[in-house]
């Protein structure tokens, strides 16, 4: 967010540079500024293909036999479920299997520079902060009086911080009227990274990234682990097609829906690409309705 917000001042010194600029070529009827900022809020629903990175099966990088083969995790987990589910014998037998993204507030800012009334050039940055849950189950043995079979339900839960910049071109129609569809297409580049990633049995709650190394835990050795980084940059198509209203030169509203076709770097997953989507409100505001 730090970088986001150097990357919005720096466009603010640029709008108040090219101010002079008129995209119309001497065009005196139409007012409107060679450049526009503005603020972005809205809602983010990212694919559930990348999600599965985070149900702890085997096949993922962060998984849970991580921590049922630790042996010192392993007889905390076991007396744990002595002391809570009165069973000392266990075994997975479900993983989550269709984990998904909750959907998240997305917001940031983009920087535009109009070639005419009807054709821009955008370059938007938006950021969210993903969240994800879901159901681990744990077979018990032997089964509590009166069932077949007995399960003890575990939590597997995730944070993800998500941002996407979207270099676009945009088209508005019937760009002479105060109402105008919009539209919009281009590349995106994205950046996930992997916030925390955990497993709680009970009252135990145990990281499933591997911050140990191949020493793994060991009780009172002192080790804290090392910092993981999980996640990186990926890439892919921008899109959006919606409307705007403007009330003013300097000032418009914009609501369009976002869909983004993209690769997200997450290990095991950052081949493929996938569907996300979301939709916008944007504050559209020239420098000179913010006196620069």
């Amino acid at each position: 967010m730090k970088h986001l917000f150097f990357i919005f001042v720096f466009g603010i010194q640029i709008l108040n540079a090219q101010t002079t600029f008129s995209p119309n070529d001497g065009d005196e009827d139409n007012t409107i500024g060679p450049w526009e900022i503005s603020g972005n809020f809205g809602y983010y629903q990212a694919s559930p293909y990348h999600a599965e990175f985070y149900n702890g099966a085997p096949y993922n990088v962060n998984n849970v036999d991580y921590v049922f083969n630790n042996y010192y995790w392993y007889n905390d987990i076991k007396n744990e479920m002595t002391e809570y589910a009165s069973r000392d014998s266990f075994r997975i037998v479900e993983y989550p299997s269709k984990m998904r993204y909750n959907g998240a507030m997305m917001g940031g800012f983009s920087l535009r520079y109009n070639r005419s009334k009807a054709f821009a050039f955008n370059l938007h940055f938006n950021f969210a902060k993903l969240h994800l849950i879901d159901i681990l189950n744990l077979q018990v043995y032997p089964a509590y009086p009166g069932e077949v079979e007995s399960y003890v339900p575990c939590e597997i839960y995730a944070t993800e911080s998500r941002s996407n910049i979207d270099f676009t071109v945009m088209y508005a129609f019937s760009a002479d009227k105060p109402f105008s569809p919009i539209a919009e297409i281009g590349f995106n580049l994205n950046n996930a990274l992997v916030k925390e990633h955990r497993l709680k049995i009970l009252s135990l709650d145990y990281n499933l990234v591997d911050v140990y190394g191949s020493g793994g835990y060991v009780p009172n050795t002192g080790s804290t682990g090392y910092e993981v980084r999980q996640g990186g940059i990926g890439f892919g198509l921008s899109s959006a097609a919606g409307i705007r209203y403007r009330m003013s030169p300097d000032f418009a509203f914009e609501w369009v829906i976002n869909l983004y076709y993209a690769r997200v770097h997450l290990e095991g997953y950052e081949e493929e690409y996938a569907m996300h989507y979301g939709t916008l409100f944007r504050l559209v505001m020239s420098p000179r309705l913010l006196n620069l």
